[in-house]
């Protein structure tokens, strides 16, 4: 009986820790997939197969209902995508980034919904009405629940 109840401590015990490692993983396949992403959409705007000039967005990344995708100008079709879980949250943020997930998820900055590239690369702030509008936001925080943000360098 006492082997019983030894073992319903450590499972109880176990389940906490159990439930934050799963969140953690999570939210690193999460940052994983973003890093992804922004390197497929600047190589792609660095490929530029519609022939922009350069300050011109030559490839879009955007998050469009759960899916990261790539797009060209004149092209609506994901040239890449990634599904991503609903759950996960992603901000723009400058180099200074968030104290913890609870600044993260009280901050006014913007949620991503777009970034574009130019041909030779180079974040396009501001362009195609996407809300990553200040040069000074370089930076995708990922949030999931109450794990602390990770974070993916724009370039």
């Amino acid at each position: 009986m006492i082997g019983i109840f030894i073992m319903a401590m450590l499972l109880m015990a176990a389940l906490p820790l159990g439930q934050y490692w799963v969140n953690s993983n999570r939210q690193m396949q999460a940052r994983g997939l973003m890093w992804e992403a922004v390197s497929q959409a600047r190589a792609m705007a660095l490929r530029n197969p519609s022939a922009r000039r350069a300050g011109e967005p030559s490839a879009m990344l955007r998050l469009s209902n759960g899916q990261l995708e790539v797009v060209v100008p004149d092209n609506d079709t994901p040239l890449w995508s990634a599904v991503v879980r609903q759950d996960v949250t992603f901000k723009l943020v400058d180099g200074g980034g968030f104290a913890d997930a609870g600044s993260m998820g009280a901050s006014s900055n913007p949620a991503l919904d777009c970034i574009n590239f130019d041909s030779r690369g180079l974040r396009l702030p501001g362009a195609g009405g996407c809300s990553d509008s200040s040069g000074t936001l370089g930076h995708i925080a990922v949030g999931l629940a109450n794990q602390d943000p990770l974070y993916v360098d724009m370039l």
